[in-house]
């Protein structure tokens, strides 16, 4: 292959790509970064509910498990007298 075909080809990717820095993308992924960053401190749970495997209490009727594949996973606890029925995944 000839040199000249290596050269044009990384003068058509030096055309491609931008020269300078775009600050605009640069500062609108930061933002993106950010609101996420906020929404996942928002979601922690406080240590002592980690600590005594609490999980928060839901309403009747809401969801109150997930299934993945072959597993579920309870994401709230149904209150006294309702129970967290795992084929339809609600607090009945």
């Amino acid at each position: 292959v000839p040199r000249s075909s290596y050269l044009s080809r990384e003068a058509a990717l030096r055309d491609f790509y931008p020269k300078g820095p775009n600050l605009t993308s640069e500062k609108q992924l930061l933002g993106a970064l950010q609101e996420v960053l906020e929404k996942l401190q928002a979601k922690r749970l406080p240590s002592w509910e980690k600590k005594f495997g609490q999980v928060p209490m839901c309403d009747v009727g809401e969801q109150c498990a997930v299934r993945k594949g072959a597993r579920i996973g309870k994401m709230c606890d149904c209150p006294r007298g309702a129970f967290c029925n795992f084929f339809l995944l609600k607090c009945l």
